[in-house]
């Protein structure tokens, strides 16, 4: 019961802050939206930032299940018998279908990052959620630069930077002109 209540709170969140943006909800709203009394909310989650970065975790789950599905490394290593330059055109692949799919949680995750630039608590999830999301995309640039004839300047981290850096961008313009 108490997991079911905290997850309806949680889906409450994520559909009140992609509504309505975090710094036009409360979570006054949260709760009503979630039909808990406000105390309730407050004992799962002490702070509107808990609750933001919880409804990204569970925005993400749906979408990182799919790479795994697919097999998109999600660790330091890739699959055995993944090609990796077939890992990267499906990363694409995948990446084009996730700004069509997954709408809703990339306004979230923009909301997050403009919170993030000021407050500390969610500007620390957001360069967590940074680090992560640029880790996977260096397991696979690791892997393409392995198979090069002829090794790139710039390091993974760095390819991986410029194109998640690239694909948040474009998903920025996406979200402002479908």
């Amino acid at each position: 019961m108490a997991d079911q209540t905290r997850d309806r709170i949680v889906d409450a969140a994520y559909r009140a802050l992609v509504k309505r943006g975090y710094h036009e909800t409360s979570m006054k709203d949260i709760a009503e939206e979630a039909g808990v009394a406000l105390g309730l909310a407050h004992y799962y989650f002490e702070t509107k930032e808990d609750l933001l970065v919880a409804a990204i975790e569970r925005g993400c789950a749906p979408l990182l299940d799919e790479l795994s599905r697919q097999g998109i490394p999600l660790d330091a290593g890739m699959s055995v018998g993944l090609d990796a330059f077939e890992a990267a055109r499906r990363g694409f692949e995948l990446t084009k279908e996730e700004l069509r799919r997954y709408r809703e949680l990339h306004i979230l995750v923009n909301d997050m990052f403009g919170v993030g630039l000021h407050n500390p608590k969610i500007g620390a999830a957001v360069r967590q959620f940074i680090t992560e999301r640029r880790a996977l995309v260096s397991v696979i640039a690791l892997a393409v630069i392995a198979r090069m004839p002829r090794k790139p300047a710039a390091s993974a981290d760095a390819i991986a930077a410029a194109i998640w850096g690239a694909f948040h961008g474009i998903a920025v313009q996406k979200l402002i002109d479908p």
